[in-house]
């Protein structure tokens, strides 16, 4: 599966000059967490609700503090045309939840974290092995419209015009068409049952995936700080052994008395 298919591609933007309350003010309207900032139409950053937030308590005024001095300048972007897989890793990696896509230095959409590209590995392996099937793309297609309420009222009106139109003689067509449509919609609503299901156990499946990767990257973070500990522990020992101060001439001679 390629980023081109996941992607949203309205993109919401702000200009650098900018101030932080027209890009909250976005962020509002439009419910969302970060709006990425352009300068002559290029992609140059992005403003997340973190970086708002963090300007207001360290005192900045919201309505005249432009944009460009509180967006994250390191701007990680991926290519429309490159895999999924690719862009969990970069997202992960970088520790970010918004991924701009960019093709030729043009902003054609975003990724979220919310998005597929952070689901399960063998769950996007699995997805991209019945996109290559079109058994399984049709299978797939098949079952999600039997398995709806649209599939419910399109044969209700189809038994309906049957009856109506007096097509078998009553009653046996009557009961024809009540013995037909309890099977179909007992079918019907155990399959919707089951999607329903699938989909509860889908989302509970990506949203563990989210916490491991979450609880891997804070993993990482405290090793992180253990050896910077570990190291400045070192360096302070090493400092104190150093300038610790050698025994004068007076106290040795006591010493000796």
């Amino acid at each position: 599966m390629r980023v081109l298919d996941i992607m949203h591609r309205d993109v919401v933007t702000v200009m650098s000059d900018e101030t932080l309350v027209d890009a909250a003010r976005l962020l509002h309207q439009h419910g969302i967490s970060a709006v990425v900032v352009t300068e002559d139409g290029a992609p140059i950053g992005i403003l997340t609700e973190r970086d708002f937030v963090h300007a207001v308590v360290e005192g900045d005024n919201p309505e005249i503090t432009p944009v460009r001095s509180r967006m994250s300048l390191n701007l990680v972007t991926i290519e429309s045309k490159a895999n999924v897989t690719e862009a969990a890793e970069l997202m992960a990696q970088h520790t970010i939840r918004h991924l701009p896509v960019v093709d030729h230095g043009r902003l054609v959409g975003i990724v979220s974290i919310r998005d597929p590209v952070m689901r399960h590995p063998a769950l996007r392996d699995l997805d991209e092995h019945r996109r290559k099937s079109v058994q399984a793309r049709a299978a797939d297609a098949i079952t999600s419209f039997a398995g709806s309420m649209p599939f419910v009222y399109l044969h209700a009106f189809w038994f309906g015009m049957w009856i109506l139109l007096a097509v078998e003689k009553y009653p046996f067509g009557l009961l024809t068409m009540i013995v037909s449509l309890e099977a179909i919609f007992l079918s019907t609503f155990v399959m919707i049952s089951q999607n329903r299901a699938d989909a509860k156990r889908q989302a509970l499946a990506d949203h563990q995936w989210e916490i491991v990767q979450y609880e891997e990257q804070q993993n990482e973070e405290l090793l992180r700080l253990s050896q910077q500990i570990l190291e400045l522990t070192g360096v302070i020992h090493e400092l104190t052994m150093n300038t610790r101060p050698a025994p004068s001439n007076e106290t040795s001679g006591l010493r000796e008395k």
